[in-house]
């Protein structure tokens, strides 16, 4: 993340108040957040995903980079201080530096999902349950032709736990 926090210098600056919102979910701003101080929550549909508090850490990537809308909220969850990047996808690609350096974090966030859901394969993998599907996931993971997809799920809105 050093190398991303690197590549912000000369963005422009924005302070953002506690519970102020930087994303919203279904909406397009084209626009990077390089966090520099505070802390900031990615939230998918009220649900907490991620708590972000690393120097160097960006949100709003996947939108700008798919050209899709942003697939979650992100709140501050205390005063923050935010490199702002507009026009993120012809900031990116003109500047090859600035497209490296948001590749390798992202490829760093990949390699710990990666090699999360290897040892959850490894832990479940006499389940009979739902838990014995991690190798399915990550079977499709390692096979996904970089092809957009829909993503979401169709679940019983009353499972029966």
């Amino acid at each position: 993340m050093d190398d991303f926090l690197e590549l912000a210098t000369g963005l422009p600056i924005e302070r953002v108040e506690a519970a102020a919102t930087l994303l919203r979910e279904g909406e397009r701003t084209g626009t990077i957040y390089v966090l520099l101080e505070g802390a900031l929550r990615v939230e998918k549909a009220g649900v907490v995903v991620a708590s972000v508090t690393e120097a160097g850490a960006c949100v709003g990537e996947m939108s700008a980079l798919l050209d899709l809308p942003h697939t979650a909220d992100v709140l501050a969850t205390q005063p923050s201080v935010v490199a702002r990047l507009d026009d993120a996808s012809e900031r990116l690609a003109g500047d090859a530096e600035l497209a490296l350096g948001l590749a390798r974090l992202l490829a760093s966030r990949l390699q710990l999902v990666t090699t999360y859901l290897a040892d959850l394969k490894q832990q479940y993998a006499d389940e009979d349950s739902h838990l014995g599907m991690v190798d399915t996931v990550l079977s499709q993971l390692v096979r996904h032709s970089g092809r957009r997809s829909e993503l979401g799920s169709e679940r019983d809105p009353d499972p029966e736990y």
